[in-house]
């Protein structure tokens, strides 16, 4: 899929057909993306854990994310629903795994995947990893690779439900992680 083909599917998704898109986050979204994380969190707890530690992600987290032009929202009509960073290329978290990745390819990186309250529950994540997958295939990145708390069980789900293959484990600041991949 070539660049100008998700940019004609972006546009007949939310001119046309009005339905939930996936596009990069603008700065002046930044507390409202900061929201996603803060429900989240409030989500996490009430499942008996946290994943992530000592204020993580921050709003400033959010804010340089906007600016790298990797922090991206899911929106319907003008509702941002859900807020995720999606990074093409290496990420230093990923350069040491107990287990082994499915691919050495170049891979795209979601992280800080967040949906608001209002939107649990409608089988948003799963719409979600297909959008990514869209996205990293029309910028020619076959392979994606995401990981989670052990004790996030209804992410664990998501993540297989939507063809990634568990590979082992990766320890990043707040601890190890078990990772997965997807491949084309």
């Amino acid at each position: 899929m070539t660049h100008l083909s998700y940019h004609l599917i972006l546009y007949l998704y939310t001119e046309v057909l009005n339905l939930m898109i996936l596009r990069k986050a603008l700065q002046s979204e930044a507390d409202v993306c900061y929201s996603c994380i803060e429900d989240a969190k409030a989500f996490q707890r009430e499942q008996g854990f946290v994943q992530w530690h000592d204020g993580y992600p921050t709003v400033k987290t959010i804010e340089e994310d906007i600016q790298k032009g990797i922090g991206f929202v899911v929106c319907e009509d003008d509702d941002i629903l859900g807020y995720l960073a999606i990074i093409l290329g290496d990420d230093p978290d990923y350069c040491h795994i107990d287990g082994s990745w499915k691919t050495d390819r170049a891979y795209g990186v979601v992280h800080r995947m967040a949906f608001r309250k209002h939107s649990r529950g409608k089988g948003l994540a799963k719409m979600v990893f297909q959008m990514i997958k869209e996205y990293c295939l029309s910028h020619g990145i076959d392979a994606i690779r995401i990981d989670t708390q052990k004790e996030n069980k209804i992410m664990q789900r998501v993540i297989q439900g939507s063809g990634f293959d568990y590979c082992g484990i990766v320890v990043v600041d707040n601890g190890p992680k078990l990772a997965y991949e997807w491949d084309n």
